[in-house]
């Protein structure tokens, strides 16, 4: 199979539904009325209770709940308001994909954007684009197990293993699965350095925009990788102190204490998303 047989399959997956097109074209809108906008969002229900329930979420929320959807939109702001729409969608259009855990996908996914907008925050990133990376830079994942669960299969056996991920996608599939993301989001119409963030996240220095986004990305999944298998204080200062990613982003060891507060806010957000 090659990138162009997937590609030519999109058609397969889920329709974007009417409501979330017209959400995504207000959003990228510059000139976007959230008046207009909350009215919107508030006539599906779905959608406006999965809002609700982000903007109060430990990732997000203040010290005063949101009660309204005016209120949700302004703290949540542009950019994870619109991931938060499509991933609404996907949430409920992929509820069960052969062979893939989505609960387990979800709370990876999430946990990974947490710790992108984090670790973005610290560097003067803007941490809501990047927590959208984080949140997209799997997709590619989702839509080989949504067209090809065989190969989806084959592929992550053969990983297990040991064996290189991005040479055996590409022996697999013609293609890598990073690479089938960032054309998802580019027909989704994202940002073109978001992008090229999702394309060039497991290879940073091959990125044609913005390494030091790709980095960014890069470094986040590692750390929801290693992190749960650093038991000790010195353990995980070490792992700052030592890693060539963090010294590329000039991370201080204390950052584990970043790390250390937010592990887990990602899963409370998948269980909101999904419910």
């Amino acid at each position: 199979m090659t990138e162009q047989e997937l590609l030519s399959r999109v058609n397969e997956l889920p329709k974007v539904p009417s409501v979330v097109q017209e959400l995504v074209n207000m959003l990228n809108d510059p000139d976007c009325d959230f008046s207009m906008l909350s009215k919107k969002i508030a006539m599906d229900q779905v959608i406006s209770a999965r809002v609700l329930r982000l903007s109060n979420s430990a990732h997000f929320g203040r010290s005063r709940t949101i009660a309204s959807i005016n209120e949700a939109v302004i703290r949540l702001g542009i950019a994870p308001l619109k991931t938060m729409i499509v991933v609404s969608w996907l949430t409920s259009s992929f509820p069960r994909v052969n062979n893939l855990d989505m609960r387990e996908f979800w709370s990876d996914t999430f946990e990974i954007a947490s710790i992108t907008s984090a670790i973005a925050e610290k560097v003067r990133i803007d941490p809501n684009e990047m927590f959208t990376a984080g949140i997209l830079h799997n997709i590619g994942d989702l839509m080989v197990y949504s067209l090809a669960p065989e190969l989806a299969t084959k592929i992550a056996e053969r990983e297990a293993e040991g064996e290189d991920p991005q040479s055996v996608q590409l022996e697999v599939l013609g293609t890598t699965t990073a690479k089938l993301g960032a054309e998802l989001a580019r027909l989704w119409k994202f940002a073109p350095r978001l992008v090229d963030t999702i394309e060039f996240h497991v290879n940073p220095d091959a990125a044609n925009i913005e390494p030091l986004r790709a980095l960014v990305l890069h470094f986040a999944c590692q750390l929801h990788k290693d992190w749960d298998q650093l038991e000790s204080k010195a353990a995980k200062i070490d792992y700052f102190a030592s890693h060539a990613n963090s010294g590329a982003l000039v991370l201080p060891s204390s950052f584990y204490v970043t790390i250390d507060k937010i592990r887990g806010q990602g899963r409370e957000m998948a269980e909101q998303m999904a419910g």
